[in-house]
């Protein structure tokens, strides 16, 4: 009896080790696939976050876009990810905040749909990729294998596709116009993406052609944030409104910022839309915190422009350079200097 036992425990432990060897194999292949690295892409670059920063940006898609740092210059980092919500823009900031020198410039760009995001739904499983369990909302161990350890098991049908056709694109380095990221350009996206850049960001699209992207993206948004999402506005005011307070808590010098959006997409859009979703809670979040605001979304130069832009509110390398000469100059008239 004993030895049958034996038998069956040692064939047992044999079949449990050969799964696990061979899950760690097939995850080991998964997870520099396309499809692994069209969700996580963006994030790698939370892998090696450097110290002492002496500015930084958070926000969407729009503030990954603008903001393009020399990438031999360490003391400035990018933290904007597409589809970023305030919530988990402070969470990173608080995660992160030990990297950040005294006096670190904080830029904090919302778009059009920020306030309008949901502050109830767990976080997306990216996020348990470099965040503490402490910053999860909704965190649960089932979310943290499946995302962190062992993301094979929620591969699902994408499996297989992945395995027999390996496409390796880095959807966060081809908004940033990274070469080596492919040459082929996003669809449209949809509005729980929160408005993705295309994959050239160096490209510059015709005047017709933003005038077509600004009349879905309007769509888009409005169907899906501004009109449900109107829920959320106080809630994330108040995150905003939290956020500044830690950064001035932290020692470090916080504004706001409202990147330029295609004069095709301001159209789109009401004076009272706007005002509802998005220019009366900034406003709030200032008048509370007396934080400098840099609103650029309008802007006569930057607006009119279709040279500077790739989609109909992502600017390219030309505009994410004039961008950025206009911020520092912003900088310098608040009286901020870095360190």
């Amino acid at each position: 009896m004993n030895n049958r036992f034996l038998k069956f425990a040692v064939r047992s432990a044999s079949l449990l080790l050969a799964v696990c060897v061979l899950t760690g194999i097939i995850n080991f292949a998964y997870v520099r696939g396309y499809y692994y690295r069209d969700v996580y892409g963006e994030i790698q670059k939370m892998a090696d976050v450097p110290y002492h920063i002496t500015m930084a940006n958070f926000g969407t898609s729009h503030g990954l876009s603008c903001f393009r740092y020399p990438e031999d210059d360490k003391s400035k980092f990018n933290f904007a990810l597409s589809g970023e919500d305030i919530y988990h823009d402070f969470a990173t900031l608080k995660q992160f905040s030990d990297h950040l020198d005294e006096g670190c410039i904080v830029a904090i760009p919302t778009s059009y749909f920020s306030f309008c995001m949901s502050t109830q739904e767990p976080s997306q499983k990216r996020y348990y990729i470099y965040l503490d369990r402490k910053y999860i909302r909704g965190f649960s161990f089932e979310s943290l294998i499946n995302a962190k350890y062992v993301p094979v098991l929620r591969s699902g049908e994408f499996l297989i596709k992945d395995l027999i056709k390996d496409q390796e694109r880095d959807i966060g380095a081809e908004m940033m116009g990274d070469a080596s990221g492919g040459a082929e350009e996003l669809s449209a996206v949809t509005p729980d993406a929160g408005g993705a850049a295309p994959t050239q960001a160096e490209k510059s699209a015709p005047d017709e052609e933003l005038y077509a992207h600004a009349k879905g993206r309007a769509e888009s948004w409005r169907s899906g944030y501004m009109v449900a999402g109107k829920i959320y506005i106080d809630d994330n005011i108040k995150i905003l409104t939290d956020m500044v307070d830690f950064c001035l808590e932290s020692g470090f010098k916080p504004l706001l910022v409202t990147t330029p959006v295609y004069y095709a997409l301001n159209e789109r859009f009401t004076e009272e839309e706007l005002n509802e979703c998005y220019f009366d809670p900034v406003n709030k979040v200032v008048e509370a915190t007396g934080v400098p605001y840099l609103n650029l979304s309008h802007d006569p130069q930057l607006s009119s422009d279709p040279g500077y832009y790739s989609n109909s509110d992502h600017m390219n390398a030309s505009g994410a350079e004039v961008f950025y000469q206009r911020f520092t100059e912003f900088l310098a008239e608040t009286g901020y200097s870095a360190g």
